[in-house]
């Protein structure tokens, strides 16, 4: 079965024949038209396109063997691990942040402004009962007939009108002091506080909170929401992703996820890349819609997340559906409507903005420039947590309120006390400039000749209100947190390039 292709053709001596093709009909005898000859004719070309596509090479774009369903089990297990494993360590940081955001300032301890008031008061307590003893002392000293007698018989002694009037100053001196601590035998008691309340000295300290919370509940509390926690990333994650797919496939645009990343350690801020999409605005919007859509279909399990960390862990119920079916709604309330928006886009659209920022503007481009675009990268995390824990201060504090309303039965109690809540611009305005009280670093003069510094111009005062580091409680943990991930990834992947490890 000699044909041309077995050699060159002598007229054609430089024609090398292609190596895939349909084979040349060696057998033209036979069935010829007909429905016979059809057959004939679709059957051989159905065997050349099987061989046109068993001789063509995809090794290049495809794994050598396609993974078993076992393990593909075991990669998703390996994952469901590994993302609760890091749930799990981040918890306890979570639960003491929540506590710091939603706290009033009024509840467990004293403000610092009211520490000079109560040594005021000490000092005039001393000063009565400096009175006190020196007008005893003149009143013993000039009669001589209070003196008791040591050499009569044992008797009672008896109600001098020196002792009575002695007993009166003293009473007197007791009830005109407001600010004595002493507190008369008629006067009611001071309702006891529960037993789960924790009592924070320092608002902004976040291992105080984990101290107190280890004391009070024990391993319990530190770790409250670890499984509401986990079920609303996985969900997060899970339909952000198939919300900003969906949304890309109506509008016919690249998927922002699907994106080719050159290397992973010049990977975007937010985890997408719209440098290589035709439309990068688009793509923008894909992904801040979808992540809004998933904020707010998830709100729910938001709220009762916040509900299982700010509540004792004896008090129930405790597992997550238990405590989704005590709230009266499964939808998002419209007093934490415009917070949840905010709090669910804001961060998207400036982590996913961010490089195409940097390339358009800045000309620093993840390939030509990876040592700088990763320190870019990571001021632009730095910003995106700057703005993102003020709205997490103020839903946290709109969800625990809704949580009380909108919970069935008896009411709620809450390890500490929560702070109001007035929206978002009246929750903020509060916070800086109502709750609580701060003080002010007292103003020094000039250091003088000697180099002593001078005397204080202007003792501190007392202001009301937080302050603007009210808003950001938990930011330290938040930035080690994004060294820590900056710093695994840049070294993921210098190592990745050495090609060593």
């Amino acid at each position: 079965m000699s044909t041309s292709r077995e050699g060159p053709n002598p007229l054609r001596p430089y024609y090398i024949p292609p190596s895939v093709g349909r084979p040349p009909n060696t057998s033209t005898t036979g069935n010829v038209g007909g429905r016979n000859g059809s057959q004939t004719t679709s059957s051989s070309f159905g065997s050349s396109a099987r061989n046109i596509l068993a001789e063509m090479d995809y090794s290049e774009y495809l794994s050598d063997s396609s993974p078993s369903s076992t393990a593909t089990i075991k990669t998703i297990a390996e994952q469901a691990v590994w993302k609760y494993s890091s749930v799990f360590l981040a918890q306890p940081f979570e639960v003491a942040k929540t506590v710091l955001q939603v706290r009033a300032p009024s509840s467990g301890q004293k403000g610092p402004s009211q520490t000079p008031a109560s040594d005021e008061a000490r000092r005039r307590r001393i000063q009565h009962r400096a009175n006190d003893v020196y007008q005893d002392y003149e009143v013993s000293s000039d009669s001589d007939y209070d003196s008791p007698s040591y050499f009569t018989a044992t008797a009672p002694l008896k109600d001098t009108p020196t002792r009575q009037s002695r007993a009166r100053r003293r009473q007197g001196s007791l009830d005109l002091d407001p600010n004595s601590n002493v507190t008369p035998s008629h006067a009611p008691s001071a309702p006891k506080s529960s037993p789960h309340s924790l009592d924070l000295k320092s608002p902004s300290s976040l291992t105080a909170a984990l101290s107190l919370l280890w004391q009070t509940e024990g391993a319990w509390g530190v770790w409250k929401g670890t499984n509401s926690t986990y079920f609303h990333s996985i969900l997060l994650s899970t339909m952000t992703s198939f919300t900003r797919s969906f949304l890309a496939a109506i509008f016919a645009i690249p998927d922002p996820s699907l994106a080719f990343q050159l290397s992973p350690s010049v990977g975007s801020a937010g985890g997408l890349d719209i440098l290589s999409s035709p439309t990068p605005v688009f793509s923008l919007a894909v992904a801040v819609s979808a992540a809004s859509v998933a904020g707010i279909i998830l709100a729910p399990l938001d709220i009762a997340r916040t509900k299982l960390m700010l509540t004792p862990s004896t008090h129930p119920p405790r597992s997550v559906m238990s405590t989704l079916n005590s709230l009266s709604s499964w939808t998002l309330p419209w007093s934490i409507a415009p917070v949840t928006f905010l709090h669910s886009t804001l961060p998207t659209l400036l982590s996913t903005s961010l490089p195409l920022f940097l390339r358009s503007k800045l000309s620093i481009d993840p390939l030509l420039t990876p040592n700088v675009y990763a320190v870019a990268t990571f001021i632009g995390q730095g910003l995106e947590l700057g703005i993102k824990l003020p709205l997490e201060t103020v839903l946290r504090r709109g969800q625990i309120h809704v949580a009380q309303t909108m919970v069935t039965g008896q009411g709620m109690q809450t390890v500490v006390e929560a702070g109001p809540y007035k929206g978002l611009i009246g929750t903020m305005r509060s916070i800086v400039y109502e709750e609580g009280e701060r003080r002010t670093k007292p103003i020094q003069a000039a250091a003088t000749v000697a180099g002593r510094p001078g005397r204080p111009v202007r003792e501190s005062q007392p202001r009301k209100g937080q302050g603007l580091e009210g808003l950001w409680r938990g930011w330290r943990i938040g930035m080690w947190g994004l060294i820590g991930v900056w710093g695994a990834a840049t070294l993921g992947g210098a190592g990745s390039k050495s090609g060593e490890f």
